[in-house]
């Protein structure tokens, strides 16, 4: 190769070399500073401000959407660590929008409206709850989770309970004594939680009702009023309906309530624990069903319900389970022992279907005053209550009740034909015991 053709390509790379090499623009860069004015002069910012140049905003590459500035330019990043907003004419991100809305806080009266209704709500609940446990008195509540019943397990299978309230169906009264009493609702989540088509609920309440649905139909009536007793029959048939749905699985429960969930339920229970065999006496079993209902032990009390316990006692083990024959008799006076010198009552004697006698209604003693067809006997302390010349008071047959009215008070007690050929009753009445002797 001649020399002159090798000369030009050695230059070539010297002077790429040289286009490349930073040095000519130091050299520029360094002759325009000696030429420009001082920096902090008037002229000196306003020729650094305009040959400042502010880097184009770059699309958000597939790093910066998986960082949590998705959404945002890189003028945008570059802004906000100065504390500086894009200008209303630049659309926001759609997380901007969302952050502000969420994190959007309240007004002072909402605020105020909000904490005064929580704060009612929760008194409320607190008076509520307190309601319920005033009226439940002695008797034992389930207390756990979420729930807290005036219910008692008796056994695995038998549960006594307070009247389920709170639903229109059994009325207002009903209605109100949601506030107070187990509520409908309450109830009825708490057996579909723990025994969801295995529970039949046994209603005993002659003076409240409520729609068999809210149960799925499970429920059957047993009626008799309050601080009373059943016909005789009425205790065996539901023993006998009792035992059937619980043998169909070993897991269904039958449910028992009154109003209060204790007397009227305490004889109903303790006759089917007696009926199934749980207790061969009747005092076994009233015994064991108080010490589970009552903390006090103090559930099923009354002379009269205490007594039917024991007439389905000698059923069971006289009767083989069956009605016993119906035994008429012919009531034909009173006689009363140990009886205070003021006591002088009128007398009502009735059965499940009506009054059949009465000293305010009987022709010969309608228009006396008690104290004048009570005689004293010659022995002190007992009064006698007869009609001369009347073959009796009143013929009697199966289960009636005895009602003395004075102006210190009633008492009334209840008895049965096919048990009872003496009958003999105590009353405690200011702290004095009456004995009453019926003759018939």
């Amino acid at each position: 190769m001649d020399p002159d053709s090798a000369k030009p390509s050695s230059q070539q790379p010297a002077n790429a070399a040289a286009a490349e090499s930073p040095t000519p623009a130091v050299t520029t860069q360094d002759s325009s500073m000696h030429d420009s004015p001082p920096l902090l002069s008037a002229s000196g910012i306003s020729s650094w401000a305009k040959n400042l140049k502010i880097p184009q905003p770059l699309a958000a590459t597939q790093d910066d959407s998986q960082t949590g500035d998705a959404g945002k330019s890189t003028f945008s990043r570059f802004t906000s660590g100065f504390g500086l907003r894009l200008s209303p004419a630049a659309p926001m991100p759609a997380e901007s929008v969302v952050s502000t809305s969420t994190t959007k806080q309240p007004g002072v009266l909402e605020s105020f409206t909000k904490g005064l209704v929580d704060s009612s709500k929760s008194a409320v609940k607190a008076v509520q709850v307190k309601a319920r446990h005033i009226v439940s008195q002695n008797k034992r509540r389930y207390q756990e989770g979420e729930f807290d019943l005036d219910m008692t397990y008796i056994t695995e299978n038998i549960i006594a309970m307070g009247f389920p309230a709170g639903d229109m169906s059994s009325g207002f009264l009903g209605f109100i004594e949601g506030f107070y009493r187990n509520h409908m609702e309450e109830v009825i989540k708490f057996f579909e939680t723990h025994h969801k088509g295995k529970y039949k609920v046994y209603n005993l309440c002659s003076e409240r009702l409520y729609d068999a649905s809210l149960f799925e139909g499970k429920v059957a009536s047993f009626p008799f009023d309050d601080h009373n007793c059943p016909p005789i029959q009425l205790i065996t048939s539901f023993c006998q309906s009792a035992y059937s749905w619980l043998k169909q699985d070993i897991e269904n429960v039958v449910v028992v309530h009154c109003k209060a969930g204790m007397a009227r339920t305490g004889l109903m229970i303790s006759s089917l624990l007696l009926f199934l065999k749980f207790f061969p006496t009747a005092e076994e079993s009233i015994n064991y069903y108080n010490q589970k209902r009552c903390l006090d032990g103090k559930g099923l009390v009354l002379p009269s319900q205490i007594r039917y316990v024991k007439y389905f006692e000698r059923i069971l083990t006289h009767f083989n389970g069956q009605n016993p024959p119906r035994r008429r008799c012919m009531l034909r006076g009173f006689r009363l022992h140990r009886c205070p010198s003021w006591f002088r009552p009128s007398i009502t004697v009735s059965d499940h279907n009506g009054i059949l006698f009465s000293t305010r209604k009987h022709p010969k003693t309608k228009d006396l005053m008690p104290e004048d067809f009570w005689i004293s006997a010659a022995k002190k302390g007992i009064m006698v209550f007869a009609l001369p010349r009347e073959p009796g008071l009143a013929e009697l047959a199966g289960d009636f009740k005895f009602h003395f009215h004075d102006s210190e008070g009633d008492f009334y007690w209840f008895v049965n034909s096919e048990f009872s050929l003496i009958i003999f009753c105590w009353i405690v009445n200011y702290n004095q015991s009456l004995g009453i002797n019926l003759v018939h």
